[in-house]
């Protein structure tokens, strides 16, 4: 996955991913360029180019299905979305933060992580859920069940316990 802002990026970054050889690949323009999609309502006044919350992408399939295209015998499904947030069953809220702190931002997130329901929340869930999807992954077929499984892995506490395994061994490499 990568962020992109400015027009133009979307496809040399899909074509790098490619050349990595990824079995999938999602750009998306979230809000400032990064890989967040937000549950902002689409501003009127948006930026040229791609709107805020398009996420183009490719994932490999089992075999040929839909609209595919075929580089070195493997089959690619490409997509181009614009996901509404609204659409899912999302409220419209602003960016959840009240401010651009870095600590901030970790306190709306680690409350979100451990089942506070608000837009921090609300956030998370639909982008674990809309990457879930559309790179593919088993058992995301369906964007409902995506949905779904990812407020289950949050409110488990699941999602909090592997973010800070994650964090504990991040600061053990050396």
């Amino acid at each position: 996955m990568a962020g992109f802002y400015h027009e133009g990026y979307e496809d040399p970054l899909l074509m790098l991913m490619r050349r990595r050889g990824v079995d999938s690949g999602l750009v998306v323009k979230g809000e400032e360029g990064s890989v967040s999609l937000t549950t902002k309502a689409r501003s009127i006044n948006a930026s040229k180019g791609p709107p805020v919350n398009h996420c183009a992408g490719f994932r490999t399939l089992p075999s040929m299905e839909h609209d595919t295209t075929q580089t070195d015998g493997v089959f690619r499904e490409t997509f181009r979305i614009e996901v509404n947030a609204a659409d899912y069953g999302f409220q419209p809220t602003e960016t959840p933060r009240t401010d651009r702190s870095v600590a901030k931002n970790i306190e709306l997130g680690l409350s979100a992580l451990r089942g506070q329901n608000g837009p921090a929340y609300d956030r998370i869930v639909l982008n674990a859920a809309m990457a879930d999807h559309l790179l593919g992954c088993s058992g995301a077929s369906d964007i409902s069940c995506a949905i779904e499984r990812s407020k289950e892995a949050i409110d488990s506490g699941r999602a909090l316990n592997r973010l800070l395994n994650y964090v504990e061994m991040s600061h053990k490499v050396k």
